[in-house]
């Protein structure tokens, strides 16, 4: 049966009349869900009050609060604050009343997630869509055709897209307190190795200096030198002769001690030079010096360095330049690409041979480092490039490293305008290649 309730034409209204108690399988733990109902007309917000009594949306009830104009409206939205829905009149102190109100919701007080159902006596005076198209509001609702059921399933989808929208915004808080947590974190984490990298590299140029010297002056230190002359003065040749050996041997152990204490130490000063690298690179206050350089002193540079470690394992190392080319880039950093990738090479390869080719494609310079090592699994083929990951992370590994060279070198690469690539298959060897701008065809900046 529907009950017909009458009230001023401007608001007439039509609802099914079906009140039930209050549900209460479940004790209510959460506050009850605000709506806010605005007409002039008290008869409206009364009978509204009385077809929603008893209401509930995903076990809370409703709490109903009224308001007799634009005006007061706003003055409740600001002292409430958490209204879900409102229930707006369109024509109240003024034709648009309303749409001020919708505006104040939207604009000046920034809700965004206040559901706004319009109600309107007038609806020809108002076409819904022009409406929908110029004012951010959820449903228009004509108070001629409104029955009970009609208004309480706008509600429920109203208060439905409201807790979905509540829950977003939720989430995206906690993904901003996440991020601000990550990047505090990852600022933290830069600033301590910054910092423990220095803390540790003075030290250790210390010790690099008295290697250095044992290396290369033993042979003039004081003591030696006063030993060579005491040997000197000796008359019986024989006995000369025997201590000139002991001495030899001593200047050699020494010396050979020194060089793996100085290959100690430089490899030390490359990681803390990485974790420099790194550390700049996250807090981006790497800065590069981009200028014009021909290719083939600074490979020949590196590769100088490099062709020793090569012998000693019986690896050939060779180079094919097949032009003359300058390519654009910061001359610190590309030979640290090139030391880098070839070194790679040089740990990874037991036997064989590693080849460097240089050539021209398109406007780039390409720089190819073939290898016949042990090559990488297609599982970590970019896990590589990513920061401590390494191809061997077990305990026993045989190459070291702190897995830093390679993405150093990739955002090197980057930052200079170029691409790095990597093939490989496991037992045959890989192919590190990586391009850089060929001066020629830009401007000096």
């Amino acid at each position: 049966m529907t009950d017909h309730v009458r009230v001023s034409a401007k608001n007439r209204m039509v609802f099914k009349k079906k009140v039930g108690p209050l549900p209460q399988d479940r004790p209510i733990t959460e506050p009850p869900w605000k709506i806010l109902v605005v007409d002039d007309d008290s008869e409206v917000c009364l009978l509204t009050s009385e077809v929603l009594r008893g209401f509930v949306f995903e076990g809370r009830p409703i709490e109903l609060i009224s308001g007799y104009s634009g005006r007061e409206s706003q003055s409740l939205i600001r002292q409430h604050g958490d209204i879900a829905v409102i229930l707006l009149d369109v024509v109240m102190e003024t034709d648009h009343a309303g749409l001020d109100v919708v505006k104040f919701i939207r604009e000046e007080y920034g809700d965004k997630n206040m559901r706004i159902l319009l109600r309107t006596g007038q609806a020809g005076q108002f076409p819904e869509e022009k409406i929908f198209e110029m004012y951010d509001i959820n449903n228009f609702l004509e108070k001629s055709d409104l029955t009970s059921h009609r208004l309480k399933t706008a509600l429920r989808v109203a208060l439905r897209a409201y807790r979905d929208m509540r829950e977003l915004d939720d989430a995206r808080k906690r993904e901003g307190l996440l991020r601000q947590a990550a990047d505090a974190a990852s600022l933290a984490k830069t600033n301590f190795l910054h910092m423990m990298s220095h803390e540790l590299r003075t030290p250790l140029q210390g010790t690099k200096g008295p290697f250095e010297e044992f290396k290369d002056q033993f042979h003039l230190f004081t003591g030696t030198r006063k030993l060579r002359a005491l040997i000197d003065k000796l008359g019986d040749e024989a006995l000369k002769a025997q201590f000139s050996s002991s001495l030899a041997e001593v200047t050699k152990e020494v010396v050979e001690i020194a060089e793996q204490g100085l290959t100690s130490v430089e490899h030390l000063l490359g990681i803390i030079e990485d974790v420099l690298d790194f550390s700049r690179i996250e807090a981006g206050k790497l800065a590069l010096s981009i200028d014009v350089h021909s290719v083939a002193k600074p490979i020949d540079e590196v590769i100088h360095l490099l062709r020793p470690l090569a012998e000693k394992k019986g690896v050939s190392l060779t180079v094919t330049i097949t032009g003359d080319y300058s390519v654009r880039a910061d001359l610190k950093r590309f030979k640290q690409i090139l030391f880098n990738l070839i070194g790679n090479a040089i740990k990874f390869t037991a036997k064989g041979e590693i080849f460097l080719h240089v050539s021209q494609q398109d406007d780039f310079v390409s720089f190819r480092v073939v290898d016949t090592g042990s090559g990488i699994p297609p599982d970590k083929m970019e896990a590589i490039f990513e920061a401590f990951e390494q191809v061997d992370n077990s305990p026993i590994r045989q190459a070291g490293g702190t897995g830093l060279g390679l993405p150093i070198a990739r955002e090197l690469v980057r930052r200079q305008g170029g691409e790095i690539q990597v093939q490989s298959q496991v037992g045959v060897g890989s192919v590190f290649s990586f391009s850089l701008p060929l001066a020629a065809k830009h401007s000096v900046v």
